[in-house]
């Protein structure tokens, strides 16, 4: 049942498209319409997302380990663009195996959704072209996340976190 402040909301925002039509802005009022009809905040939300917010980065991960870590840290996204800019100059490399998602282990499994500024994702994208022959594969930044945050916060693996 919708709330006294969103039936608000939508009275008032229907309002709003009927004094833009009647002050001779019809597109505005358009607009407003769109954003009214079914799909409407979806789409917003998706223009908003593209044009001025920072890329989702969806890191894949045991949800014990996920609750681990957002417990240990109150600065994801800060956490994480530390680790990549370690990984961009060289000094934090993922252990061998990290790039490997264990299978069957029985976990049930999420996302961490962690917000990259463009410029440091692309800056990352640069440094994995010339470390992977160092590194022997080509690590995505969702690894390295990981990777960066299960060794910042000293995190146990999943299957011991799972027996706690």
């Amino acid at each position: 049942m919708p709330s006294k402040k969103d039936t608000q909301l939508l009275t008032n925002l229907r309002a709003a498209s009927t004094k833009l039509t009647e002050a001779g802005a019809p597109e505005l009022a358009a607009t407003v319409d769109d954003l009214l009809a079914p799909g409407g905040w979806g789409r917003l939300r998706n223009a908003t997302e593209a044009g001025t917010a920072a890329p989702n980065v969806p890191i894949h991960m045991p949800l014990v380990t996920r609750a681990a870590i957002q417990q240990a840290s109150s600065t994801v996204p800060a956490d994480v663009a530390e680790g990549l800019e370690a990984f961009i100059a060289g000094t934090f490399s993922p252990a061998a195996n990290a790039h490997r998602a264990r299978r069957n282990t029985g976990l049930e499994t999420g996302n961490l959704n962690v917000r990259v500024d463009a410029d440091l994702k692309a800056r990352f994208q640069a440094a994995v072209e010339q470390r992977e022959s160092e590194l022997g594969y080509k690590p995505a930044l969702s690894h390295v996340a990981k990777a960066w945050l299960i060794e910042k916060y000293d995190i146990a693996p999943a299957e011991k976190l799972a027996e706690a």
